[in-house]
């Protein structure tokens, strides 16, 4: 079976594959895993547990995002009909999330968690959108992808200013900062 993500929850490794399922992993186990999730119909390529490891999203080749939430009150599933999800990233600082996708737009979408409703749409890299990552603080991500540049986008609020202003920016350069709030 092959293995197209992988996410850390305390002792919970959590893992996506090709046959479409994602395989909870308890380390502390002897059993090679300790449940399964169904519901993707192509590949999971994306895994994400949230920073208080309370949900997990998940994206595929499906063109889903789907999430899992340990509170019972929050169960779900977006449907994001268009591209292939490549990565994701919670948040640490609000409940929003951030996927990356590939053909043709090659974008980058924050949603608001648990609506999914679309914040923004961030645009400038040529081809699929591969990698992402956040900065230590929370603020920062930063996107890799097959045009062979890497941008910074501030996206997130620091903790201690969530302020709701919104500008949207369009990353023009390789290694230039762009702002959405």
């Amino acid at each position: 079976m092959r293995v197209g993500a992988l996410a850390w929850s305390s002792s919970l490794l959590s893992s996506g594959s090709r046959d479409k399922s994602i395989l909870h992993h308890d380390i502390r186990a002897h059993e090679d895993y300790v449940s399964k999730l169904t519901g993707h119909k192509s590949e999971v390529c994306g895994l994400k547990w949230s920073y208080d490891n309370r949900q997990l999203a998940s994206g595929g080749n499906d063109n889903r995002v789907r999430w899992l939430s340990l509170c019972p009150c929050i169960v779900g599933m977006h449907c994001y009909k268009d591209f292939a999800v490549c990565n994701l990233a919670w948040s640490k600082n609000v409940n929003e999330l951030v996927s990356t996708h590939g053909y043709s737009q090659n974008q980058i979408i924050v949603w608001r968690y648990p609506t999914m409703s679309k914040l923004a749409t961030l645009t400038g890299h040529t081809y699929r959108v591969l990698y992402l990552a956040i900065s230590p603080d929370g603020q920062t991500i930063v996107t890799g992808a097959g045009d062979e540049t890497l941008r910074f986008w501030n996206v997130f609020p620091s903790p201690k200013s969530q302020s709701s202003d919104s500008l949207s920016c369009v990353g023009a350069t390789s290694y230039a900062r762009s702002y959405i709030r």
